[in-house]
């Protein structure tokens, strides 16, 4: 548009303004004279570009900020958390809207596990039974996908405080991330076994199983998988956000032989903790590890 020089008269009585119309305007200048209303999307508009246009544009705009975004850097040691606000992941045991590609490993060997009670070296263990793992997030639930794979199932026991000694996965929870030697209200043990047994424990204590925790198992029979949604109002504080953080730790249970457990492999375990003699994460939170929620 050709230079226009408008001088505003603000203390101007009486005064009166007209628009003429102007010469040599080249093809895609803007003249207000002629019928130029800066509302339709023709040459001589003013938004720059083939089409100049001042309208609003079609539609709302969602100014709305991302509440998976600001995640702070995730801290040494940590998991991360994927969030998944408007995707969540179904709960079927169907592990196919899971990035599989990405999910860690819980093996003896694997440079994340602590020295839990994994006989002896890793190897024929873990050829026995062995498990991979993810965690994501959104504003209702904790979501935990585990996929087992073993070469014997056995599931031999079903009172509830012995389901540990099957093959089940069991999920640990600090909702406060507050590493407490004991458990309190927001700290839980949720046992799963192949069988789609059920337990829930909180320091060393059989507890009634939070209704509100969503769980599917799936996989083919020796290997299995399991899915779960923990709310986040069991966890204490009924809110999510990109850096909170969570005590969380997991358990594999291995039964081969018989009535017992021949072998359970724990992802965190502090063997320098002392409570009565039992340092493991059945008995106290702080020998969890530690969840962050992350962005996506």
């Amino acid at each position: 548009m050709k230079q226009v020089t408008i001088a505003a008269l603000l203390a101007c009585a009486g005064c009166h303004f007209s628009v003429d119309a102007l010469t040599n305007l080249g093809s895609t200048d803007a003249d207000m004279a002629v019928g130029d209303d800066l509302a339709t999307a023709d040459p001589g508009d003013l938004a720059g570009g083939v089409v100049r246009d001042l309208a609003q544009p079609t539609g709302p705009v969602d100014m709305t900020p991302d509440p998976c975004s600001g995640a702070p850097a995730l801290g040494s040691g940590n998991i991360a958390a994927q969030c998944v606000i408007g995707t969540p992941p179904t709960i079927d045991g169907n592990l196919a809207d899971w990035p599989l590609a990405s999910f860690l490993p819980m093996t003896k060997t694997s440079a994340a596990q602590a020295n839990g009670t994994w006989d002896v070296t890793g190897i024929p263990n873990d050829a026995n039974s062995s498990a991979r793992y993810f965690v994501r997030w959104d504003l209702q639930y904790l979501y935990v996908a585990v996929s087992i794979t073993d070469n014997i199932q056995n599931s031999p026991n079903t009172s509830d405080s012995q389901i540990s000694n099957n093959d089940a996965i069991e999920l640990f929870f600090d909702g406060l991330h507050e590493r407490s030697s004991s458990y309190d209200s927001n700290d839980w043990q949720l046992v799963f076994d192949t069988t789609m047994a059920k337990v829930a424990g909180q320091g060393t204590t059989v507890v009634t199983f939070p209704t509100t925790v969503v769980e599917a198992w799936g996989g083919t029979s020796p290997s299995w998988t399991l899915e779960a949604a923990i709310p986040w109002s069991i966890l204490a504080v009924n809110s999510a956000q990109p850096g909170r953080l969570v005590g969380f730790d997991l358990k594999l249970d291995d039964n081969d032989l018989g009535t017992m457990r021949d072998r359970d492999l724990v992802l965190f375990y502090n063997p320098g903790n002392g409570n009565g003699g039992c340092n493991a994460p059945f008995c106290r939170a702080d020998a969890f590890g530690t969840v962050q929620l992350q962005g996506r």
